[in-house]
Formats: structure tokens, sequence, C-alpha cells
């Protein structure tokens, strides 16, 4: 080595000393654990993983969604995903066991789902949902399956396995995708109960956390506790304006179990979550999956009936990927309910308080740090200190930054001694009231030189809007005007975001409903598979009874044919078929929408959905399906379908449309909706054009719907706009989720350079108290509506040193002297 080497060396030896010790502050901990996890397990070795590896710790994945608590707690994003992949689960888990038990005969046995149904149905699920689900299967449990596409079997035989089970398929480096990018479009389907290994029933097998969950049900006395019946009952229609029968023909089925709110006990929740597993080859990613059980009668065939029980025959298995899935790293508390493996890990300093960021997913820097009721950001930070920023810092940075000065001279909230009678709750929330007390005009004061982006003109549009909503109900909406049922479109602002999942539940449908018209045709049969066929009525009357059942958000579903689109299994065409779900005191029922006097094609909605997508169908999307199936009975292996891969072509919920706040007057629902409107398409086999078949809606409440009252620009369609009293020169407007159709329902925070001047543990002001405040200064009552606003950060100079009043006593006594 020469020695002019002998410097640099010396030199990268110090900066690399120097780089360690600023860093080691940054100590290893439960993220760094499951992250070097994670880099160990990949596709190349995964088989020779012990299972113990390919597991992380079962409360690696807190906040679970839970079936009892979902309509009183509120999901905020970090968890909607969950709460989708928890919906779907259930959703499909209720139409396979309708489906199943409606269909247990021998004469339905030939219109039972086939083999291209359930692929087909579980390619929906993925590529209907390209950031929410990545897995989608259906496991039948060991000689539990009987297949009515088998031609070599006999019938009222079983396969010893059978699970077709769908994944995202990276398609980055197939041939016609010339830009190199994934598209999120392809889904890849295998028999997993097919080749050598795969017995999923087996302990031995490493990627089933799900099977023993409700797997084998051996234990008859087990069946009342984990099991419940549901009810239904459907309406149909063989003729033009109407029914079949004008009663409901009742049918009930057995299915995943509903326990009540007060039920504590996991294990008899209808959909329960594994704990994150590699999924080894097969999407070859960490995988976190919901998981609900499928009832049949079993045996299904048989002339003893007395010997034949409700039995969990199988499970869906739904995935999400796992570094999608959002965690919370702040210390457990009642904003983060444990237990949470990798809570704490936040380095937040002691003047702080932890705030999740959602939409990161698996990353360590998931969080920001803002100030403690009694402290403010230092002037020179105008934002909350971000988790990245911390993360990166060295151990000097940490310890002379991200830290909040002490708010001084905080107040105390005053306690008001009412001298007159109070305002009733109903004449203080009315802006009829504002000027008034007691029936006479009151001299309202002189408003003082407040700062605010509101309009008056706004909030009466606001007042008359609520006023509409509830005056509109079901005992007098058949004596009003068509115009007073619906509300203008700027009311369901947002609606596109906050249901979205809901319009993706119909979305799924429709992809469904496209792959298999333009896949499949009436007699096809390929070796020993038959396959294609037609939908049968009752398939679609379970795939809407399981939309309106697995989401408490959607009050409806329906399937809506343009007219002769529908054919039966016998090839006549119905000229029109609708079947429409929807929940009425705890049953479900549905009706065929072709039974009822005003028919839905004359439905302003429905014209424009088929003017729309008639002819214009060059923004459809191509969808990818890449079928494996089984080589034989007994499954030694996969081959390629026959048709590899299939393709289809469909909507993306874009491509849907929201239809503005209606009121549903119909005998049924009677109630306000917001309704999402996607089409489907089927090809003519003569012409191979492509042709719209239909839509799929799903109803959603208009009170579930939250309202933003902040200040917007112009261009923004939002009938609730500048409507939020925030005093603008010192805090700034945030809506708050959760509430709804309700006034008030934001908060108004701090601006950069201002400080919260009370002492009550809060940092903001609540929207309902501002507007709760300013309608009693409005009236003329004691108001603190000029109160709550932010002041100047300058509390902390106010507290002279202790240096200098001894100066300061010092040069005043030498003056006086």
């Amino acid at each position: 080595m020469t020695s002019n080497g002998v410097p640099v060396l010396v030199s990268m030896f110090i900066v690399t000393c120097v780089t360690s010790q600023v860093f080691d502050w940054l100590k290893h901990d439960k993220f760094d654990d499951l992250d070097d996890k994670m880099v160990a397990v990949h596709h190349d070795n995964c088989r020779a993983k012990a299972k113990s590896d390919m597991l992380f710790p079962t409360d690696t994945v807190s906040q679970i969604p839970k079936f009892n608590n979902l309509k009183h707690r509120i999901f905020y994003k970090n968890r909607t995903s969950l709460v989708h992949l928890h919906n779907m689960a259930l959703n499909r888990a209720f139409f396979f066991s309708y489906i199943l038990q409606k269909m247990n005969t021998s004469d339905f046995f030939s219109i039972q789902p086939n083999i291209h149904y359930l692929y087909m149905s579980v390619t929906a699920d993925i590529n209907a949902n390209p950031s929410g689900i990545n897995g989608s299967g259906v496991y039948f449990d060991y000689d539990c399956y009987y297949p009515n596409w088998f031609t070599e079997l006999d019938f009222n035989v079983t396969i010893p396995l059978f699970a077709p089970r769908a994944w995202r398929w990276d398609d980055t480096m197939d041939s016609d995708n010339y830009l190199r990018e994934p598209t999120r479009k392809v889904a890849f389907v295998d028999d997993i109960g097919a080749g050598n290994g795969n017995n999923y029933t087996s302990d031995s097998f490493k990627m089933n956390p799900w099977y023993n969950m409700w797997l084998p049900d051996n234990d008859p006395f087990l069946d009342s506790a984990n099991k419940f019946t549901y009810g239904t009952g459907i309406k149909y229609s063989n003729m033009t304006g109407k029914f079949t029968h004008n009663e409901y023909e009742l049918f009930n089925f057995f299915g995943p179990n509903s326990p009540g709110q007060d039920m504590k006990d996991d294990t008899l929740l209808p959909v329960r979550f594994t704990r994150p597993y590699f999924d080894c080859n097969r999407s070859n990613k960490w995988v976190v999956s919901a998981v609900s059980p499928v009832v049949d009668y079993m045996p299904r065939y048989l002339n003893w009936t007395h010997m034949r029980r409700p039995r969990f025959v199988g499970v869906i298995v739904m995935d999400i990927d796992f570094k999608e899935v959002d965690f919370n790293p702040c210390t457990v508390g009642v904003g983060n309910p444990g237990p949470s493996h990798l809570a704490g890990i936040a380095k937040c300093r002691d003047t702080t308080r932890c705030k999740h960021r959602s939409g990161l997913g698996f990353r360590r820097d998931s969080y920001t740090c803002s100030c403690r009721s009694g402290y403010y950001l230092p002037p020179s930070f105008r934002r909350n200190y971000k988790g990245h920023s911390i993360e990166q810092a060295t151990y000097d940075e940490y310890m002379s930054s991200f830290t909040c000065l002490p708010t001084k001279y905080l107040h105390v909230l005053p306690i008001v001694e009412q001298t007159r009678r109070p305002v009733s709750k109903d004449t203080a929330n009315s802006s009829s009231s504002q000027g008034y007390s007691n029936g006479k005009m009151v001299r309202r004061r002189k408003r003082s030189a407040v700062h605010l982006q509101f309009k008056q003109s706004s909030y009466d549009k606001m007042i008359r809007i609520f006023r509409h909503i509830k005056m509109v109900t079901s005992a007098n909406c058949k004596t009003l005007s068509d115009n007073a049922l619906h509300l203008s479109g700027d009311v369901a602002y947002g609606v596109d975001t906050q249901f979205e999942l809901q319009g993706r539940t119909a979305l799924r449908l429709a992809h469904f409903l496209s792959n298999f018209h333009q896949n499949t045709g009436p007699h096809e049969q390929f070796g020993w598979i038959r396959g294609g066929g037609r939908l049968h009525q009752e398939h679609l009357f379970g795939e809407v009874f399981a939309n309106v059942m697995a989401d408490h958000k959607i009050l409806a579903s329906a399937v809506y044919y343009d007219p002769y689109m529908f054919e039966n299994t016998d090839g006549s065409k119905k000229k029109f078929f609708g079947p429409l779900a929807f929940q009425k005191k705890g049953v479900t029922y549905a009706i065929d929408s072709a039974g009822l006097q005003r028919l839905y094609v004359d439905e302003q909605w429905y014209r424009r959905a088929r003017e729309r997508w008639s002819t214009n169908t060059g923004s459809l999307k191509t969808y990818k399906m890449r079928p494996m199936v089984r080589r034989d009975r007994k499954g030694s292996s996969s081959v390629k379908f026959e048709y590899f891969p299939i393709m289809y072509r469909a909507s993306d919920y874009a491509d849907g449309n929201w239809i503005g706040p209606t009121f549903k007057c119909d005998g049924n629902i009677d109630a306000w909706v917001i309704t999402y409107v996607t089409p489907f398409f089927k090809i003519e086999h003569s012409t191979k054009k492509l042709q719209f078949a239909g839509v799929v809606t799903v109803d959603v409440p208009l009170t579930l719907l939250d309202i933003n009252q902040c200040p917007q620009p112009f261009y923004v369609a939002n009938a609730f706009k500048n409507t939020a009293r925030c005093q603008t020169r010192s805090t700034k407007c945030r809506p708050i989720v959760g509430y709804g159709m309700t006034r008030g329902s934001y908060r108004c925070d701090c601006r950069a350079g201002f400080e919260y001047p009370f002492k009550d543990q809060k940092r903001w002001f609540e929207g309902h108290m501002v507007d709760r405040e300013y309608e009693k200064k409005q009236q003329g009552i004691y108001s603190r509506f000029d109160t709550l606003a932010c002041r100047v950060s300058c509390g902390r100079s106010l507290i002279p040193h202790p240096l200098s009043l001894v100066v300061a006593l010092v040069v005043i006594k030498l003056f006086y002297n």
C-alpha cells in the first residue's frame, strides 16, 4: 500500500466511527425483528423454511374489525381496507351458504355454480379491488365438495380436495405489457387442492393458519353456538308488471354466526383474521387473511334427512398484502387499544404527543409528533414533526429539536351563571330563532372585528337542506311531487371517497357478470370438464342477498338486465329481469323488479347509463384471468386451462356513477339514499361485438355521509362549504369524520404562530360549540364566541427571567437613589 492511501483509509475509518456513534441512539426494536424476518423469507427459500419462520406474532395487526361492533364504532382510514376485507369474506360466505342450501336437491345439481362460476368469482374479487384484496379463495373441507362439472364422476360423489384460489399476478414481464409496469389487472387462479404436497387440511401445510378456525366441523353439539339461521323472502316474476305471488316465498338457511354486541368470545365471530404469514409459491408475499365459514347440509343427497346436519363444509379466505396494512407506532392508549406488537416504537419527545399517519403501510416513520395541550410549536416550525425526519436525525439533532414550548398564562373556561330562562335545544339549533327571544325581537349586538370565511347564504341553504330531509318521511312521501324526493347533487359531496368500498362491492359483481357473459357458452365442454352453462336466477338473487347482508352500509343492491339480455337455463330470454335485495326488520327480502308497475328501464338513471355505454365502450379496461385446472380427478397436478389467459372487458370504479340523494318511496327502503351505478357487458357471439347488458347498483344511506363545512373554492360542488364559523385569522377549519349528516362536524385548529389559550386538555375548538356560541351571540345572549380564537404565541415571553427581575430591581433602586 502506498503512503498516499493511508490517509484515505484513516479518514474513512474516522467517518465510519463518527457516523455509527451519532446514530447509536436508534436501538434495535420489534420493528427491526419483523423486518429481518421478512427479508429472510422469499420465494426461493420459503419451501425450506420452518413454519414458525413464516408466521408473525398474533398481535402484529391490531384494531381488528369485529362483526358485532361495526355499526357503533368509527373506523378511520388506517382500517377501512381491513373492514372491506372483512365484509367481502362475509359476502362470499353468505352467498355460498345460501346457494348450496337453496339448490340442495338433485333437480338443481346440474345448475349449481360450476368451475367457471367459482373461478370467475374469485377473479372478480381481485380485479375489482386492485388495492385492497390481494388474494381470494374458497377452500372446501375433505370430501365435502360435489362437482357438477366432472363428466367422469358419478352423481353424489365427492372429490377429496378442491380449493379455487386467485391471487394478483405480477404482469410486469408479460409479453403484452410493453410499458413493463404492473397493471393490477391480472389474476392467477389455481386449484390449491391439486398437486403433490397440497393437502391444505394437514398440519404440515405451511400456509393454512385459517384451517383450524372452523374445520373440520365434526361436533354437532356446537351447531347452535357456531351457526345462525337467516331468513330470506323472494317475490318472483314471470310477467312484466306482475309478480308470481303477492306474498314473499320464504326460505331460511344456515350461515356464519351472528353474535350480539355483548359477545366477547372472538371464536364465535363470523369473520376472523389470521396472523400475518408468508404465502409461499403463490403470491409470495406476506399476507393477512380474513376467514369466514361456508355452511351446507351434509351428507347432501340422502333420503334419511334426520341424519343430515348443517356443517361447515369450507371457508372463504380473503388476503391483503401485509405491507399495505397500517400499524400504529404510538403507545397503547384510548386511540390505540392493545394488544399491539409494534406499539411504542415512535420516538416523540415528552412535550409532544404521537399521532398515527394513515396510508403508509408497514413503515417505521408512519407517525407525526404534535404538541401536547399547553404547548406550542417554535416559531420556526409551521407543521408537526414528521416521523421520517425524527428517524433520520442524529442524536444531537434529536435532543436539540422536535420539542414544543410551554404555553403560559392559560385561561380557565368560565362557569357562567344563567340569570335568564335557558333557551331550549330545539330553539338554539334552529336558524329561525336567530334574533328572537321569547317571541320578541332582541337587538343584536354589534359584531366584533372577527375574520370569518362564512357565507350566510350558504348557511341558509344548509338549513333548508336539513329541513327538507327531515320533512320527507315514509308516511307522506307518496303525496309529494317527484322533485321533492330528490336533492341536488352537491349534497352528496364526498360520497365517491367515503363509500368507495360499497361501490366496489357492486363493481365486483359487475366484473363477474362481464367475465361470465363474455367467456362462457351454454354447451361448452373441455374434455372431462363441463364448463359454460347459463346463470340461473337464483344465482343472482344470492349475489344481491350477499351484498346487503354482509355490509350494514348497503341498504339495497340490485342487478338490472337490459331487455332480452338475460337467458334462462332453458335458453329462453326474459324481457326484463332485475333482482333487488333489501333488509327489513332483520329479514332480507328480494323482488324481481320486472314485476313492478313502474319499469326500471324508464328511470332516468338507467336511461343515462344505457345511452352512455350502448355505443361508447372504448374506455373500458381489459382484465385477465390465468386459470389452472387439475389434470385428473385425484388432482395429481395442475395444467393450463384450454383458454389461457382468459380476457374480458369491464369498467373500473371511476366509470361508475353516483346518483344524487333520492328518497326511495317504494314501501321497502323508505329512506334517503345515494346510489352507485356501474355497467356490465356481454359478447354477441354471432358478431363478436361487445354489448351493454345492464347495470349493478348499491344504495347507501345519506345519514352516514360526513359533510364538510370548511371553506372551499367556488368551483367545488359542496352544498355545505363555507358554513363553518372558525375565525380564520387565528384558526383553520378541519372536518371531523364519523358524525354523518350532522351540523358542527368540524373543528378549529390553531394556525402556525398561534397557541390554544385554554387549560382544558384540548388543542382545538369543536365545531358544534362554535356554532352554538355564534347563535347565542346573534340572539343577544351571553356568548363566548369572541373568545373562541387562538392567541399569538407569546405566552412564554410574558414570563420574565429571574436574572432580568434582579437587574430591573437594581436599576429601579439606582434610579430612585
